[in-house]
């Protein structure tokens, strides 16, 4: 007999679960509490702004003021801009609402925007066309591919990702410089979260480079 501290199995939640609650409540911390600051300041900023490039605008604000809040009001641009997309991809609400696959090529179109062209491969046989593939592994399966592209174009300046699903396996490939894996330490925390959150789902990620690249995340399905 379980007991009570135990719960029922329904009760129970997968260590991925739990982390996919976790990243909710801070979505929902940057959607209610942080982004509406940021907003607040830009526009409560933005009629000063106007008053500063306005030459006849009673008040005097010198250049270097004028260049001062002009900076700042796209500072705080850029933070909303940044803010949004890191909502989207802590908490996708795609993957509540669409197929794996539609969720996660809006997503890399997103990521990439104009900095590098994204091209799939999709067998017809892997579960990622599978709309009843296990959320756990799905869930990990986008996790690991918004991580890799973001190394991609962050760390690896690619111009072109290749996204592979096999009945197995996907592998993003990119033409980025590469980096000699032997040189990068175990603890860096791009290439540990994808292996750790594939492991939590009984798969596992292998990250292949090498100096001028190309470099290949391959994680089993």
């Amino acid at each position: 007999m379980s007991s009570p501290q135990q719960g029922s199995a329904d009760e129970q939640l997968t260590a991925a679960q739990m982390i996919d609650l976790e990243r909710a409540q801070i979505g929902h911390d940057l959607h209610d509490t942080l982004l509406p600051l940021i907003f607040a300041a830009s526009a409560n900023l933005a009629p000063l702004l106007n008053s500063a490039v306005d030459d006849a605008s009673p008040q005097h604000i010198d250049d270097v003021t004028r260049q001062r809040i002009a900076k700042s009001h796209d500072w705080l641009q850029q933070a909303l801009v940044v803010g949004r997309n890191l909502l989207t991809q802590i908490y996708p609400p795609e993957l509540d609402q669409l197929p794996w696959l539609v969720a996660a090529k809006d997503t890399a179109n997103r990521i990439c925007g104009g900095a590098c062209e994204v091209s799939w491969t999709v067998d017809e046989n892997s579960p990622v066309a599978d709309s009843n593939w296990d959320r756990d592994v799905a869930g990990a399966a986008y996790r690991v591919l918004v991580e890799a592209l973001r190394n991609a174009i962050r760390h690896g300046k690619a111009e072109s990702v290749a996204i592979r699903c096999h009945q197995d396996a996907m592998l993003i490939v990119d033409d980025g410089e590469g980096f000699d894996p032997c040189q990068v330490d175990s603890n860096r925390f791009g290439i540990r979260s994808m292996k750790g959150r594939a492991q939590l789902v009984g798969q596992n990620v292998v990250v292949e480079s090498e100096p001028g690249g190309p470099t290949t995340v391959r994680m089993t399905l």
